[in-house]
């Protein structure tokens, strides 16, 4: 009998954790069916990202808490209903196995799961976590029957944090490197690429918002304004209409550093043929746990400059495969990325070793293997504990 599995994410903005579901139950499909369970708000790319990929998918209200008093009010107010529709969801699926994705703040899924008597296993990406949650985590995390944690940072993290003894596996985000290859032709954004002419791009790929660090990535730009070369910076990623604030704190520093070439291009469904005209990639995150772009890019044999978040360390080789930085030290940053600029020679063979790597440690067959693998032995505990009660 197949495993059916709900995976469950509060948040319906495309990012890492949402890529990684996707990825992850396309890869499973022979296998086992996944049903993800989506908010209807900010989900559309999320859900065309399922459709593509054949992975079935289902929207429930679910609201989110934000630093809105409104939105945390309304939050409050609606929770307890939304829990039990997804409890009664989990029910009619017939769900054997409950997968709660994006962190520890989103616990509505281990609640209803509970309730409905379906074994958790809560899926961990972070490396923080604000005093609220903290204590959320505390009340509800002895009802998960196991953790997977995205990175060995996050699992370092809540090695202070956990007080349950569970099982636990870390499972890094996957990457197809088949579908990720610079040897590919991509089509889309020929006109933006045109644009940039012979200049060198360093670009990032990331949702804007304050924890992707880009006020480091514009004041490494400043340090390299006068240098004798055509660089252009270059940001990926949806400004939502709760970061409008945050975006215009970046054009004010952009204007006050004097960085005129830096551009903010939007949100891609599909990133690989700006990804393929990057030179250099780079991550100024101040917080990571398995950065998806920084695995994406080392498919496609970007040359790295990251801040030392997550687990890159273990991944960008420094100095063979791209170099890792303080966090928030734009100065290191712009050094190295005047290193790199200087030798195409050494961008092309740092390039060759991240591709060996994400090809090594991220392909979606291996990821899925270990999350099948571990879903098993969740399940396999659950049953050999109720047969001896």
């Amino acid at each position: 009998m197949r495993l059916r599995v709900a995976n469950v994410i509060e948040e319906g903005k495309l990012g890492g954790p949402q890529v990684r579901i996707v990825r992850v139950a396309a890869a499973l499909k022979d296998r086992i069916d996944t049903l993800v369970i989506m908010p209807d708000e900010n989900s559309h790319v999320f859900r065309e990202q399922c459709a593509t990929f054949g992975v079935a998918y289902c929207i429930l209200p679910m609201s989110r808490i934000t630093k809105e008093w409104k939105s945390a009010i309304r939050y409050v107010i609606l929770s307890p209903r939304e829990v039990f529709r997804l409890r009664r969801t989990l029910i009619d699926r017939k769900a054997d196995l409950v997968h709660v994705s994006g962190g520890s703040w989103q616990y509505k899924g281990v609640i209803a799961a509970k309730l409905a008597g379906i074994p958790i296993i809560w899926h961990l990406n972070d490396t923080s976590i604000p005093a609220l949650f903290r204590g959320l985590f505390y009340l509800f995390g002895q009802h998960a029957n196991g953790y997977i944690f995205a990175s060995h940072r996050s699992r370092e993290y809540y090695g202070s944090v956990l007080k349950y003894s569970k099982l636990e596996r870390v499972i890094p985000a996957p990457v197809d490197a088949a579908r990720f290859d610079p040897a590919n032709d991509y089509d889309g954004d020929a006109e933006l690429v045109a644009s940039w002419g012979d200049a060198l791009v360093i670009g990032t790929v990331a949702n804007v918002n304050p924890i992707k660090g880009l006020e480091t990535l514009i004041r490494a730009a400043a340090e390299l304004k006068d240098v004798n070369r055509d660089i252009r910076f270059v940001v990926v990623g949806p400004v939502f209409r709760n970061q409008q604030t945050y975006y215009q704190s970046l054009l004010r520093l952009s204007k006050k550093l004097e960085v005129a070439k830096i551009d903010f291009v939007g949100a891609r469904i599909d990133v690989r043929p700006l990804l393929k005209r990057f030179d250099i990639f780079a991550c100024s995150s101040l917080a990571e746990s398995s950065p998806v772009s920084v695995w994406e890019a080392m498919a496609m044999a970007r040359p790295v400059v990251s801040t030392d978040v997550g687990d890159v360390r273990r991944h960008v080789h420094d100095r063979k495969s791209g170099f890792v930085v303080g966090v928030g030290d734009h100065k290191s940053m712009a050094d190295r990325f005047l290193w790199l600029a200087a030798d195409p020679d050494l961008r092309r063979d740092f390039g060759k070793v991240a591709r060996r790597e994400a090809c090594a440690q991220f392909s979606p067959i291996k990821i899925a293997g270990m999350t099948e693998d571990f879903y098993c032995r969740v399940i396999n505990a659950v049953s050999q504990r109720a047969s001896k009660a």
